[in-house]
């Protein structure tokens, strides 16, 4: 996998030097710093999510640049074939009776006669529902599947996809 780690920022050249100095003072080489752009940095961790929960405690009740802090489960093309059988995959992990949600941030794409194409975003996420046999709960899920298009080594995009508890999403 290119990626695992995500950790988004508030703007600003500061913020992205503090951020970047901070994990590595905190983790060292656990985790391989990848690429960037704009507030967004993207790592390669061992351990995704435990690195990602060890970055939230770490950052509890101070005052930091850090918004949020997204282990990622998948990096897939951004292609809605590809983020399905992702969002299939993980799907299987959603306890049997425990609700969902899906949250995309960025377009999808779909091939149209040798053409890419954007999907519209409540289009792709109802071709995304289809694949989790569990009930949606938008306003409190028990499971975020949550789809973030990213840049990717500034030239590139890619789908990251993960299944988190609401909590590893909030804002820090």
């Amino acid at each position: 996998m290119e990626f695992n780690l995500m950790i988004i920022h508030e703007p600003g050249v500061d913020n992205y030097s503090w951020v970047r100095n901070y994990i590595k003072q905190l983790l060292g080489d656990r985790v391989e710093y990848v690429s960037s752009y704009q507030s967004v940095i993207l790592y390669l961790a061992e351990d995704p999510h435990e690195v990602a929960k060890l970055i939230r405690e770490s950052l509890t009740n101070t005052s930091s640049p850090v918004i949020k802090v997204i282990p990622i489960d998948y990096v897939v093309d951004p292609l809605i074939n590809e983020v399905s059988r992702a969002v299939s995959e993980l799907s299987s992990r959603i306890p049997s009776g425990q609700t969902f949600r899906i949250t995309l941030e960025g377009h999808l794409l779909y091939d149209e006669e040798g053409f890419l194409k954007e999907l519209g975003s409540l289009e792709a996420i109802k071709e995304l529902a289809k694949y989790v046999d569990r009930p949606v709960n938008l306003d409190n899920p028990d499971w975020i599947i949550y789809v973030r298009v990213v840049r990717f080594r500034k030239v590139l995009k890619k789908a990251a996809v993960s299944l988190l508890k609401p909590e590893e999403l909030r804002r820090l």
